[in-house]
């Protein structure tokens, strides 16, 4: 069986020391492909390239609610900008989880 990862922060800087050794782990016990989503803008771009550097990966562009005080409004223009311009396979993060209190739904 094959499987798809649809959520897996596997760009972020945790991952920079075992990130191979992590993906070998995943895809020794069937998950091929990843859906790798950002969470902010300033991340996009070395999720791109990670993604493009395997045809597993697969990026997902959006801005996770988590940092708003880190979120500008020209970032919604800018990921309007990056969608029509090199297509992702999703959007997100966009944060429906609604886990952290004090959130506006």
């Amino acid at each position: 069986m094959q499987l798809f990862d649809t959520h897996c922060h596997i760009d972020v800087e945790e991952f920079d020391d075992d990130r191979v050794q992590v993906l070998q782990a995943a895809r020794s016990v069937g998950v091929r492909d990843l859906l790798v989503p950002a969470v902010m803008r300033s991340t996009w771009p070395g999720l791109v390239a990670l993604c493009a550097a395997d045809a597993h990966l697969h990026a997902a562009l959006g801005m996770h609610p988590v940092y708003l005080n880190r979120h500008r409004p020209e970032d919604v223009d800018a990921l309007a900008d990056a969608v029509a311009s090199q297509p992702p396979l999703a959007i997100g993060e966009i944060g429906l989880d609604w886990y952290v209190p004090g959130l506006d739904r």
